[in-house]
């Protein structure tokens, strides 16, 4: 099994089934959940004669309030998976009542 699909394994592990997609969901779901995707990026590097792609994703998770256990979780994962990352998101989003964190990251694959 490759490092995306333990990403998704172990999110839908924390967040619930159905409550971590790849992409955007077609309606609002409840809360707590999240999704990830991945970003554009022409990004490769060269060693010799091995060329490998690096893309490039950002996971999502949304929540009612700040959860600083359920960011904790996220970030032990990560770590367990040895995956840098980056927190680029960290708000309150008013006009949808909800707290929204985002981790940028990047997967050899």
């Amino acid at each position: 099994m490759g490092l995306r699909q333990e990403i998704v394994n172990r999110m839908t592990s924390i967040l619930g089934a159905n409550k971590f997609i790849y992409g955007g969901y077609k309606s609002k779901p409840t809360l707590p959940y999240g999704n990830y995707a991945r970003q554009e990026s022409t990004n490769v590097f060269a060693d010799n004669k091995t060329y490998q792609k690096i893309n490039v994703y950002i996971l999502r998770v949304v929540t009612d309030s700040k959860d600083f256990s359920l960011e904790e979780k996220v970030e032990n994962m990560f770590d367990s998976l040895e995956i840098p990352y980056e927190a680029i998101t960290d708000e309150d989003i008013k006009s949808e009542k909800a707290y929204c964190v985002e981790w940028m990251f990047s997967l050899c694959e």
